[in-house]
């Protein structure tokens, strides 16, 4: 036991940091293990598209690990579409949250996003104005994602991109997450510097003990005091979730009369599903409410701050984009998202740039655990023993030269028909949504946003890296690793293109 627990902290410090990109890990083990990795004595990891269909995709004897319970004893024990481990149970839930992503749905919203994208860019406008010399705009990633999150979901912006609203809640998603995911040796804040561990819940759902852990960190008082700072973070963004969705049932009334209904809740509330006739409980509503914050904010805000990273480190590739968007508007107002609008939607190179950064920079790094039940899994020839814990790391995946040539430089034109190279194998290894039924269901809105925000910030600005572009060079948007991909910067000037209205 002693033994495991020390391998376990070394692994996830020394070969298994959160940040990435770390070259050691690689380097050990892909001239010995290939495409398969056993991390813990009964835990595999797979870089493959056979081994990503058998997970994720097949209707094999496969259910979502025990890490799952973690979270959800993280969340008062109540179930949601993304902690429900069995089959059955995540299809109801499912069915409920799909009402509130369907085409319908979208439609609503696009008129929406489209006026926080506009708000948004005219405040970057006063920041460049003040910022001559550059800034994060990966902050302003996160204020925008928020903003747009609080409007659909709960049916009032959360002020962020303003400066009316507390800007401290976008970066609290991470650091609740990053309770969720991994043992990680932290600096501790202060003058003092020591390093200390925090036993958080990815390494309790490999644990041998994980039931009697588990119990003392959520159903006992000694939580918070075993449980550390990210116990607390995880403590703090659950309450202004749940606050949130309270203040969000008590104006229920007052926004259907006023036609402001439409948004995720509006669905939440009432929905049924249409095979079993089953709702919401209060416990599980409040559970996805946190997973509408999680999912919905830092994936979509790191995947907008990634494509302006890499944009701006390639130059040439930033003005063959904005030369394709001008191309197809005429004016700014006229870049839409809607059905009776699609150019934007069809834009080949503005997919394939966003492409790209999502497969160097996927919304969530690291795999999704599963549990062989019931009988083996057959994954290329070999067959998995029940009881084995398998899932299918994007990140890694992304980077394999099996399915993308040059794979650590980004090459937007991959993506299109023209590219020198685009490869029949490129599309295969690519899920930086997930795979099969348990994917991310919010994928169309989050193409829908970033392709918004790309879009109308390129029309009126162009992006310069603040420390310099290496053109064609291997650079890399740098995150870690909390279970959605943390990161800081793009640190930018922007400058604008077009007279000021």
């Amino acid at each position: 036991m002693v033994m495991q627990i020390a391998f376990r902290i070394w692994s996830a410090t020394i070969l298994h940091p959160p940040c990435f990109p770390r070259r050691l890990l690689p380097s050990l083990t892909t001239p010995f293990a290939g495409p398969t990795v056993r991390f813990s004595h009964n835990s595999l990891s797979f870089t493959t598209t056979p081994a990503l269909d058998a997970i994720y995709r097949s209707k094999a004897h496969i259910i979502k690990s025990d890490w799952y319970q973690c979270v959800r004893d993280s969340a008062g024990g109540f179930e949601s579409t993304f902690t429900a481990r069995q089959k059955s149970r995540h299809a109801i839930k499912r069915r409920l949250l799909s009402h509130a992503f369907s085409e319908r749905a979208l439609r609503d919203y696009e008129p929406r996003i489209r006026a926080h994208v506009d708000c948004w860019i005219e405040r970057l406008a006063l920041e460049a104005k003040s910022c001559p010399i550059g800034f994060d705009l990966g902050d302003w990633c996160s204020y925008l994602i928020f903003d747009i999150l609080g409007d659909l979901a709960y049916g009032s912006s959360f002020g962020l991109v303003a400066g009316t609203g507390d800007r401290g809640v976008a970066a609290l998603v991470p650091k609740a997450t990053g309770g969720w995911y991994s043992v990680s040796v932290r600096p501790k804040e202060g003058k003092a510097r020591r390093a200390r561990h925090t036993l958080t819940c990815m390494q309790l759902g490999y644990h041998p003990i994980t039931k009697l852990v588990r119990y003392i960190l959520f159903s006992t008082r000694l939580g918070p005091l075993l449980g550390g700072r990210s116990f607390h973070d995880n403590v703090q963004f659950r309450n202004f979730c749940l606050g949130k969705l309270k203040q969000r049932r008590q104006e229920a009334a007052k926004l259907a009369q006023e036609g402001r209904n439409q948004d995720m809740f509006a669905h939440l509330l009432n929905g049924q599903d249409p095979e079993t006739g089953e709702g919401y409980s209060t416990g599980d509503l409040a559970c996805e409410s946190v997973l509408l914050m999680v999912a919905g904010s830092q994936s979509t805000a790191g995947g907008l701050a990634a494509t302006f990273f890499y944009l701006a480190q390639n130059p040439s590739k930033l003005e063959r984009l904005r030369r394709e968007i001008h191309g197809a508007f005429d004016e700014e107002p006229d870049i839409r998202y809607d059905a009776a609008n699609c150019k934007l939607a069809s834009l080949p190179y503005l997919r394939a740039c966003i492409n790209e950064s999502l497969r160097l920079s996927p919304p969530t790094p690291g795999h999704l655990p599963r549990e062989v039940v019931g009988e083996d899994l057959p994954i290329e020839g070999r067959h998995v023993p029940v009881g084995t814990t398998v899932g299918v790391s994007p990140y890694v995946m992304h980077r394999s030269e099996t399915y993308f040539a040059e794979p650590l430089t980004y090459l937007p034109e991959r993506w299109t028909e023209q590219g020198t190279h685009v490869a029949h194998k490129t599309m295969p290894g690519f899920a930086p949504f997930g795979a099969g039924p348990t994917g991310c269901i919010g994928q169309q809105l989050a193409l829908m946003e970033l392709s918004l925000g790309v879009a109308k910030l390129l029309w009126r600005f162009n992006l310069v890296a603040d420390k310099g572009a290496q053109e064609g060079s291997a650079v890399e948007y740098k995150m870690r690793d909390r279970f959605v991909g943390q990161a800081e910067g793009p640190f930018v000037r922007l400058v604008q293109s077009l007279p000021e209205p």
